[in-house]
């Protein structure tokens, strides 16, 4: 890919990539994919919820051809800098239906101080669970681009960068839509969805002051949300250990932390890691 074609995927999205990406025409879907009954934002975080793994809390951008969400954040050290996991579900029927692609994720670099963004390995999936039929479509790259400040990656920049940034489903303001009704039964009124109540940090302590990080993110109930999908997918790894999450200040910013901790030594904590990396997950040692 020219640095043409790589200025043309961070300035119009994620979902340029898709057509920029080799790949043959999908086959039919075995099972038919959903989207939300409406570009209205209820209906869009009511179909979130229902269909797909990612949080509305988490969702940084909507466009017409996608979602985009934040899932994962760890602070790099460097000034003013994050380690980004990015979903996106595609809203439009044509991407499916040229690509075979219903999901997709990347892990994207962020330099705030340049407003720039480097980005990972993209991979597909022909399903809504980020999971199933995956395949590469296109390859990591090496330099920085600049995403134009409304485009997808530009909403991901302000997100983790910008203090006065507003996610685009959270607020006590958006009325979340329900199932489709049943004639059969009254209509309920739709309720207004609260802003999550501010929960005071916990403090780690088991295992000494060494730690294993698996993630991190500005959201409480992110972080919260991805500690949890560790522990049912690595149970096994978990014994005689604590999961728990961490709230810190970085570079002026609120980052909450999920760790494990209770290691006997920093090299039983390192070992441990080593195992993660092996299973796909990121992670470090944390002192």
């Amino acid at each position: 890919m020219t640095n043409s074609d790589l200025f043309r995927v961070a300035a119009l999205g994620l979902s340029a990539a898709l057509a920029l990406a080799a790949a043959a025409p999908g086959a039919a879907q075995t099972t038919a994919l959903s989207y939300p009954r409406s570009r209205a934002l209820p209906d869009v975080a009511a179909w979130l919820q229902s269909d797909t793994p990612i949080s509305p809390a988490q969702v940084v951008d909507i466009s017409p051809s996608a979602v985009t969400a934040v899932v994962a954040v760890t602070p790099t050290g460097e000034p003013r800098g994050f380690l980004a996991s990015i979903n996106s579900e595609a809203m439009n029927p044509e991407i499916e239906s040229h690509d075979g692609i219903a999901s997709w994720s990347i892990p994207v670099e962020v330099d705030c101080n340049r407003r720039a963004v480097r980005l990972g390995t993209m991979t597909g999936f022909r399903s809504r669970d980020l999971r199933s039929d995956a395949k590469v479509l296109r390859p990591a790259d090496t330099a920085f681009v600049n995403p134009t400040p409304n485009a997808p990656l530009g909403a991901v920049i302000r997100a983790l960068c910008d203090r006065d940034f507003r996610r685009p489903l959270v607020g006590g303001r958006l009325k979340l839509a329900t199932k489709t009704p049943d004639p059969a039964k009254p209509a309920k009124a739709p309720t207004a969805a609260p802003a999550p109540a501010p929960e005071p940090a916990k403090a780690v302590t088991a295992g000494g002051s060494v730690s294993v990080q698996i993630a991190a993110s500005p959201s409480l109930p992110d972080a919260k949300g991805l500690l949890a999908r560790f522990k049912k997918q690595s149970p096994d790894l978990l014994s005689g250990l604590t999961a728990d999450v961490a709230t810190a200040q970085v570079a002026g910013k609120t980052v909450h932390r999920a760790l494990i901790s209770g290691f006997a030594t920093g090299a039983d904590a390192v070992q441990f890691c080593e195992k993660l990396k092996a299973r796909g997950q990121a992670c470090f040692v944390r002192r």
